[in-house]
């Protein structure tokens, strides 16, 4: 099983048919069948389902589906490391980042590093919190900012000068836009948008003890950027979420108004534990933890 056969099988499961794939590729339809066939013998297992009129994919297929784009991209970051240690730093640093304005501060750790290393390329990756820890732990990206709290048995972590004030997202003519604070017991009165990480939403139980009910809840959130035109719509009332995820994006007819008590967010730097990054990725870690950024 070599790189070219892994990058034919994908050209077949992305276009659905192996005509179809002949004619990227620019070889005979027999030949790539041939192939395919081969690549069945090797590792003992049907990878397509030929008995309805359109060819799909067994489960053995689906599984080398994803393996075979995780194959690729790591023989392809394989050789960009390999130019690295050529003494010429190159490469692509993949890191995640929250909806928050800790994108403001990545952006110019990025514009730093870039004047000092121009041929290396960076991959964001935007996401809550669950999404980059399930990025990180299956080697889907390199680095990523969280909101804390954040697993010390898992990841080392970088305290980060960034924090944001949680808040309600309202349009500007609800009562509550004129309101300085937000609290629980204005909350309880709103049809509520909420994160939907199971962790952000016990502390809201905490926060607020029985004042936001299952029955004012609305919706579920991962980002909030679309969040903000179920608001504007008026299909919620409010949209929980930190400062900075609307300070990025403000949106005319809408206004934040932060909670009371003041919540803060807090973020990390974080990297998988005993796991070597690439020397491109070594180097902005170590820059960033020793404030040389």
């Amino acid at each position: 099983m070599n790189t070219k056969v892994l990058k034919t099988f994908l050209t077949i499961c992305h276009v659905g048919s192996i005509t179809k794939a002949a004619q990227l590729l620019y070889i005979s339809q027999p030949a790539l069948s041939r192939q395919i066939q081969d690549l069945e013998e090797e590792l003992g297992c049907k990878l397509f389902d030929r008995s309805k009129r359109q060819l799909s994919l067994t489960e053995s297929g689906f599984l080398l589906q994803q393996r075979a784009q995780e194959i690729l991209n790591l023989d392809e970051r394989t050789k960009k490391e390999l130019r690295e240690n050529s003494g010429f730093l190159s490469g692509e640093l993949r890191i995640g980042c929250v909806e928050s304005s800790a994108v403001r501060f990545l952006a110019d750790k990025f514009q730093a590093f870039r004047a000092a290393y121009p041929q290396v390329q960076f991959e964001l990756y935007s996401a809550d919190g669950d999404d980059i820890r399930s990025a990180l732990d299956h080697d889907r990206i390199d680095m990523g900012i969280l909101l804390e709290p954040v697993e010390a048995a898992k990841y080392d972590a970088i305290d980060l000068p960034v924090a944001d004030r949680w808040g309600i997202v309202v349009r500007d003519d609800s009562p509550v836009a004129s309101h300085p604070f937000a609290n629980g017991q204005t909350i309880s009165s709103l049809r509520m948008i909420l994160p939907r990480r199971a962790i952000v939403r016990t502390e809201i139980k905490t926060w607020f003890s029985e004042l936001v009910k299952d029955e004012t809840v609305v919706m579920y959130h991962n980002l909030p950027s679309l969040s903000l035109h179920f608001i504007r719509s008026g299909i919620g009332d409010a949209l929980l979420c930190v400062e900075g995820s609307y300070g990025i994006r403000p949106t005319p007819g809408l206004r934040f108004v932060p909670l009371a008590p003041e919540r803060l967010a807090r973020h990390k730097f974080v990297r998988r534990k005993n796991h070597r990054l690439s020397k491109a990725g070594e180097i902005f870690w170590s820059q960033l933890q020793n404030h040389d950024l």
